[in-house]
């Protein structure tokens, strides 16, 4: 979800270019609202097209499928603008939500976190974090505090939301701040301009986000393979080489206090 986020600026580029766009994506969701007449969005190609993609005729088509895996030590914009042909233009996806939508949550001041892993790749989780204090600091703070996923761990006074897409994208715009992994939901909170603390393990961030553009501040621990999932033949099948699969990764490794110092600085710098 949160790769195919990063298509829309290539969306609007290639929108300013054709009389007609169509845009095939199974997160058709993500897109709804979207303000440009000239383009749809499908949920599969047609079957003709399919068999021309298959024969290798890729006419009048821009594939960007692998275009990230295919070019893994840029941005997944940078990489997927540069298989579409277009200059490499740094900017954040843009999203529209209706009125209803973006009325849909009360207006008093809450906090998103997603912290259930898509993966269970121990770089890719985050760990050493006490989230009852975390929570019961917001709460102190007059926050309420949301935690989205499937089954994620609970958490004392934070309510889980288990939503739809939409619904999430909804309560991410409303949200003084957003706290998570690296994962879709944080992408959303960043083009909708939510701060946000994001947690990073072996992934290197500047290959995710812009932080001259980006209302958020980035959680690594410091190891001496910084960013080697990025070098990794498969990352599917990438281990840590200094914990293997079963310990805790450095990089993933972060405290109770420098989350909530990192909340203190966010709070500050934009008044959340």
């Amino acid at each position: 979800m949160g790769d195919v986020l990063w298509t829309e600026p290539v969306i609007r580029a290639l929108a300013a270019r054709h009389r007609r766009l169509t845009v095939v994506t199974k997160f058709n969701d993500l897109f709804l609202n979207y303000p440009l007449s000239n383009v749809r969005f499908r949920s599969s190609l047609p079957f003709w097209r399919k068999i021309l993609v298959r024969l290798g005729i890729r006419w009048r088509t821009v594939v960007l499928d692998d275009a990230y895996e295919q070019s893994p030590h840029r941005h997944f914009l940078e990489a997927y603008q540069a298989k579409a042909g277009l200059p490499l233009v740094r900017e954040y996806p843009r999203l529209y939500l209706s009125a209803s939508e973006k009325a849909l949550h009360p207006p008093k001041p809450y906090v998103v976190l997603h912290l259930e892993s898509f993966t269970d790749k121990n770089y890719r989780k985050v760990y050493g974090i006490d989230w009852n204090q975390v929570s019961a600091y917001l709460a102190g703070e007059g926050y309420a505090v949301y935690q989205l996923g499937k089954n994620p761990a609970p958490i004392e006074g934070v309510a889980h939301k288990e939503t739809t897409l939409r619904e999430m994208m909804a309560l991410l715009h409303n949200a003084a701040l957003f706290i998570g992994l690296d994962s879709g939901p944080s992408h959303i909170a960043a083009a909708l301009g939510v701060p946000s603390i994001v947690f990073f393990g072996a992934v290197n961030p500047l290959y995710r986000h812009f932080p001259e553009l980006w209302k958020g501040l980035i959680l690594q621990g410091a190891c001496p393979y910084a960013g080697c999932f990025h070098e990794a033949p498969d990352p599917e099948t990438m281990v840590c080489r200094l914990v293997g699969n079963e310990g805790i990764p450095v990089c993933s490794l972060h405290t109770t206090e420098g989350v909530l110092d990192a909340i203190v600085t966010l709070r500050q710098k934009y008044i959340c």
